[in-house]
């Protein structure tokens, strides 16, 4: 697989089930730059009559205070901006380093504001690979089609290693706690392929290819099933990359159930 996916992959994130702050409105549960990777926020004001206040907060991987190369800014681990009524803002993290640095960001804002980031790989012969995930908010799984129940929480995730396509999956823990996760594989049928647990510390990920981790996928297509901690209930952040052999990526978008 090449090294460009896992890079990626070692970011995490789509759907979370975190607690977080009153005053933090969301969370981009990756973001990367360096070694050829650019993130860029794109954030939009949805009230016409007032200004917000933003502010970006970036964490390295363990959960300290990251301070990110911030376009026109310099390097802060906290970034605070204006977006006019109605308007939008476009805020980027881009280095020459060719090492790769990752991350994640919280958001505090005075209004209304929702957004994506933009993930790019500029690969050696100039070809772009790109994935979009939206801004997570508080009680909802962004990027998820459903709503987070209140009991038994499930995250489903579809996977395909078949016709030369392999999945590949990022798990992260955006809480201090350290929960346990039940993550099952199993086939369009719903036959068992694969049972695992997967546990997390605080603010951990983990990063795979799913035919790597669980040889018994490869060569199958189905639903990959991530059950919320027992203790709490909390789901976590998950990121669903499918690639094929011209290294072209498409996000996978979780459900829950």
């Amino acid at each position: 697989m090449p090294k460009f996916i896992l890079r990626f992959l070692a970011l995490s994130a789509l759907c979370t089930g975190a607690a977080f702050g009153q005053s933090v409105q969301g969370t981009f549960a990756q973001i990367a730059y360096g070694g050829s990777w650019q993130t860029t926020f794109t954030l939009v004001n949805l009230n016409s009559s007032a200004g917000a206040s933003v502010t970006l907060n970036f964490f390295g991987d363990g959960g300290s205070p990251l301070s990110a190369p911030v376009d026109g800014a310099g390097s802060l681990s906290s970034y605070t901006f204006t977006i006019p009524p109605n308007g939008a803002r476009n805020i980027v993290l881009s280095s020459t380093d060719t090492s790769v640095t990752q991350g994640w960001a919280s958001m505090v804002t005075s209004g209304i504001v929702r957004g994506q980031g933009s993930f790019r790989f500029v690969l050696a012969n100039g070809q772009i690979s790109e994935a979009v995930v939206p801004l997570t908010t508080p009680g909802v799984v962004a990027g998820c089609i459903i709503p987070i129940p209140q009991t038994n929480p499930l995250i489903l995730i579809p996977f395909d290693n078949t016709s030369g396509y392999v999945t590949s999956l990022a798990v992260a823990n955006i809480t201090t706690n350290a929960p346990s996760y039940a993550i099952e594989f199993v086939d369009q049928s719903n036959n068992p392929l694969v049972a695992d647990t997967l546990n997390l510390s605080s603010l951990q990920h983990k990063a795979f290819v799913t035919t790597q981790a669980y040889p018994a996928v490869a060569g199958k297509k189905g639903i990959i099933r991530i059950h919320g901690s027992t203790a709490d209930l909390s789901l976590p952040t998950v990121l669903g990359l499918l690639y094929n052999s011209t290294n072209t990526v498409t996000t996978i978008i979780p459900i829950t159930q």
